[in-house]
Formats: C-alpha cells, sequence, structure tokens
C-alpha cells in the first residue's frame, strides 16, 4: 500500500470526528456569526448614591403625575483602568395601587480616572400614577473603557419616597349674558380669557337673542368659544328660546353636564363646584332639588362654590329671582360658601347672608357678573346687603379658589377703570 493510500483512512476519519464540531472538514461551511457582546474590560466600578433615600418632588411645570427628583451619584473606580460612562438609565417603580413603573434614559460623558472617583447629579422626571412613600429607584449604567471594552457595573438601587401630590390653588374665572353677533365687547371679555389661567364658567345666556347651533358656531365660537376646552356652562333663558336648550346642550357637550339636564358638579382643586339650571324647577322636592341635596350631602369637600343664571337677590331690571330661594336656602344649610349668576347684566356683590336676604356670617356670598358682552341693564330697586353695584363696566369674575379661602376679583376690559376685588373664608354649614 502506498504512502497516499496509508493515509487516506486517517483522513477520513479525521473527518468524522470533525463533522460533529463547529467547522466542517473539506466543506464549504459559513463561519460562525461575531459575537454582539463586547469583550469585558478589566475595570472595576462602584456607583453611590445619595440622598438615601430620595425624595420626589411634583413637577408644577407637568402633567398631575409628573414628578422629579435629584440623585447625587459618585463612581469609584478600584481596578487601575480609566473609563467613560456613556449612558444612564432610571427606572422608578412602585407596588402601590395602581402598581406603575417609569423609565427615563439620558446620553451623559463622565470620564472616571484610573483608581479615581467622579461626581454627577442625575436629573430624573417620571410619571408616578399614585404616591408611594416606599417606591425602587433603580440605575442601570452603561460605560467602556478607551479600548472600547464594556465596564460591567451592577445595577443601583435606592428607595425613594413619592409623596401625594399637593393640590394647588384653582382659578375659576367668567360671566353671564355673553355673545350677539355683530358685538365688539365679547371679544374684548375674551381677550381677558386669553390672559387669565384656570377654568372658564359661562352663568348662562352664552348668546343673544336665542340659542341657535349657529348662533353658537357663528357669534359665540369666534370670542368665548376659543376656550370652550376648559369651559362649563349653564343655560339662561335665551338659550332656551329656540328649541328648550336642544343646540345649548349640543354646542357645550360634556361642558354643560347632561343633556336635558345641564345640572351636575365637578371638583376645582379643593373645591366642590355646583352647576344648576335654573331653566327648570329648583324647588323643593323637585329632581334638581333633591339632587343638589344627594351631591352635597356625598361631597367631604370644605369649601364650594355654585353657578346658575337667575340670581335669588339682584338690584338690576330684572330684581329678584325668587324660585331659586329653595335651593338657595337648601345650599345655605350646606354651607355652600359662594353663588354667581348672570340674567341682570350688571356686576354685583352682596355681603354673606341667608335665602331670606338675612346678614349671616356663614351665609353666602352672591355675584351677580351679566358683564360678558351683551348690552348693561339700568339699575332696579336696591337690595339689602347689597355691597357693590356696577352697571357700565363689561369684564369678568375671577375667583381664585384657596384652601379654606378664597379671593374674587372683577377684572374690567380694556379701556375701563372699574375693580372689585377682596377675599373671604370658607363658612361652617349651618346645622354644624
Amino acid at each position: 500500500m502506498t504512502a497516499r493510500a496509508q493515509a487516506l483512512p486517517v483522513l477520513l476519519a479525521a473527518c468524522a470526528i470533525a463533522a460533529s464540531s463547529a467547522a466542517a472538514c473539506g466543506s464549504d461551511s459559513a463561519p460562525s456569526a461575531p459575537s454582539d457582546t463586547q469583550p469585558a474590560s478589566a475595570a472595576s466600578v462602584a456607583v453611590a448614591v445619595s440622598p438615601t433615600p430620595l425624595v420626589a418632588v411634583a413637577d408644577a411645570g407637568g402633567a398631575l403625575d409628573r414628578y422629579r427628583v435629584i440623585a447625587n451619584l459618585s463612581f469609584q473606580e478600584t481596578a487601575g483602568k480609566a473609563c467613560t460612562v456613556s449612558a444612564l438609565k432610571v427606572t422608578v417603580s412602585s407596588t402601590a395601587s395602581p402598581a406603575w413603573s417609569s423609565t427615563s434614559a439620558m446620553d451623559v460623558s463622565i470620564s472616571i480616572d484610573a483608581k479615581g472617583t467622579a461626581a454627577y447629579a442625575l436629573p430624573t422626571t417620571f410619571d408616578a400614577a399614585a404616591p408611594d412613600p416606599a417606591a425602587t429607584w433603580q440605575l442601570d449604567v452603561t460605560a467602556a473603557d478607551a479600548e472600547g471594552k464594556a465596564v460591567r457595573i451592577a445595577p443601583v438601587r435606592a428607595a425613594i419616597s413619592v409623596p401625594p401630590r399637593p393640590v394647588t390653588d384653582a382659578v375659576f374665572v367668567g360671566a353671564g349674558d355673553v355673545d350677539g353677533c355683530g358685538r365688539l365687547e365679547p371679544e374684548y371679555t375674551a381677550r381677558l380669557l386669553d390672559r387669565i389661567p384656570g377654568t372658564v364658567f359661562v352663568a348662562g345666556d352664552a348668546t343673544y337673542p336665542s340659542g341657535t347651533l349657529a348662533n353658537y358656531e357663528n357669534c359665540y365660537g369666534p370670542t368665548w368659544g376659543r376656550h370652550l376646552w376648559r369651559t362649563f356652562a349653564v343655560p339662561g333663558n335665551h338659550d332656551y328660546y329656540a328649541d328648550r336648550g336642544a343646540a345649548f346642550f349640543s354646542y357645550f357637550g360634556s361642558a354643560a353636564g347632561p343633556a336635558g339636564l345641564g345640572y351636575f358638579s365637578h371638583t376645582l382643586g379643593t373645591w366642590h363646584v355646583v352647576m344648576l339650571n335654573s331653566m327648570l324647577p329648583a324647588q323643593a322636592g323637585t329632581p334638581q332639588y333633591e339632587w343638589v341635596r344627594q351631591d352635597l350631602s356625598a361631597s367631604n369637600a370644605a369649601c364650594t362654590v355654585a353657578v346658575w343664571h337667575h340670581p335669588l337677590f339682584s338690584s338690576g331690571e330684572n330684581g329678584n329671582s325668587a324660585f331659586m330661594r329653595d335651593v338657595f336656602n337648601l345650599m345655605f344649610q350646606f354651607g355652600v360658601d359662594i353663588v354667581v349668576n348672570g340674567d341682570d347684566h350688571t356686576y354685583e356683590r352682596f355681603a354673606p347672608q341667608d335665602a331670606n336676604g338675612r346678614a349671616s356670617t356663614r351665609g353666602i356670598r352672591q355675584f351677580v357678573v351679566g358683564t360678558g358682552g351683551y348690552a348693561l341693564y339700568s339699575r332696579g330697586k336696591p337690595q339689602a346687603n347689597s355691597e357693590v353695584f356696577e352697571n357700565k363696566t363689561y369684564g369678568v369674575l375671577k375667583l381664585t379658589l384657596r384652601s379654606g379661602k378664597y379671593d374674587w376679583e372683577f377684572v374690567p376690559i380694556d379701556g375701563q377703570t372699574f375693580r372689585d376685588s377682596g377675599s373671604g373664608s370658607c363658612v361652617t354649614p349651618s346645622g354644624q
């Protein structure tokens, strides 16, 4: 047997052994794919975070669930190899009810000398679905040495306290008796709203002479309608003239409460807000009256403001609307603080009083603010407890609703000078 013949069995045996390995013998098999993992660096970095626990604060400029915290990071390299941190990722998580998690990441360039230290103040903004005094803050670090080798850095965890978001003061601003096509004053009062933040109210008669959908869209729409997204409205008699309020409810939608009813409540800051429909019966025993009783009974707010169109008391041309006395008295019993009305195209402020017009330190302070833009009215019969009456100025009433107290300010349109302002404290219900 030749030397070549003797070598052939050996070569075949070697190929058989190699067939079970990654590299095939005598074949054109594709080479194995390169690894995605960078080779590890010999650098060793430890990370510490302070203070502990971290304490988040509500982000005043963000959404209601937005928080921020600044963590002071300290990096320590101990193996004698310099490196650079290129990315930081923070995950804040909680098992509160409801459970939530929020992650944010940022690119950085933090150089750490061999056996050296580095410091970095890391600002973190995150969304928290619920407060939690013992949430978890975790930092994941990406770093590499000068050769591009990855530095393995263990995740860093710290406790973080996420307090309940503080309830801020709320602004409630508006008027009644707003618009008629062709008038300039509704645009002038709308410009006041343009520069006053907060929630807008309409105390009835949003458009004149009648509440047709065309009038809401073409007359009210270009002025106060540009604030529809932050408006709550109640109907007045002109809103009902054309179709018993159908167009009013269609235009304002959820901003006017349940269609056909128009009485509802909501919350602003720490305050309870009640919106009523004085075009529907509100005497004792009526559905609206009983709804108010149940609504106020269920509220645990210390302060309440109510808005409807027809004022129980007014020194304007239309005068008093006695059919609202029962519900005014009910609100007096429950400790409602402020009632805002329209109908008379004037501005008037009353001292706190009960439903019979008797001054009371625990009474309701009533405002008539029918100054949204339609023609102003003459003075009628002066009413008891009227502190301020003005019928030559267009403007809006701005209420700043604070915890346990409130400020009021009548803001005139540009070029007019009358103003009225002051402060009051929330009252104790008469039954307590």
